[in-house]
């Protein structure tokens, strides 16, 4: 075999950390959108929010006043209240807070953040999946997928870079 040949076994790691590497990449832009998202939540007032949608679905509520869409758009922005409001923004700013420092952790090859971060994606999988499945939610269900899918990557890797896992 010539040097520059690599075996099944090096390019089957090369594209799992390829998929690592992809998968932290998005990670890191939904938690930058979340704090963008904590910060548009946080200073946009509810009255607002309930006016907009008004607006919005109008007309689309004098054509047709059984329109599922129109409807849940409606109850959305109504339950979108002061103390909503306020939870909502943590959550979001929080959230995106901790998947970013973790992510910039381990590009920045920080032991300590791959525990850390096995341990963010099992508690907000966790979470995902319950609210996905109790709200019959796919978006919630799929991101939950997701995350349960980035911790196997992560604890892939964690072992291939440090051959054992501290628990």
């Amino acid at each position: 075999m010539r040097p520059t040949e690599e075996t099944g076994e090096e390019k089957r790691e090369r594209d799992i950390l390829w998929l690592f590497d992809l998968a932290l990449l998005l990670k890191i832009i939904n938690g930058a959108l979340e704090m963008l998202a904590a910060l548009l939540v946080l200073f946009v007032p509810p009255a607002l929010v309930i006016k907009l949608a008004e607006f919005a679905t109008g007309g689309e509520l004098a054509q047709g006043p059984d329109d599922p869409v129109v409807l849940f758009i409606r109850s959305a922005a109504h339950t979108f209240t002061v103390q909503t409001h306020y939870f909502l923004a943590a959550y979001l700013a929080l959230h995106g807070v901790i998947k970013v420092l973790l992510v910039i952790g381990i590009f920045a090859k920080k032991k300590i953040a791959y525990p850390l971060f096995m341990i963010a994606l099992s508690v907000f999988g966790a979470y995902e999946a319950y609210r996905g499945f109790a709200l019959h939610e796919l978006f919630l269900q799929a991101l939950a997928v997701f995350d349960f899918a980035l911790l196997l990557l992560t604890v892939h890797e964690y072992r291939r870079r440090y051959q054992r896992l501290p628990f």
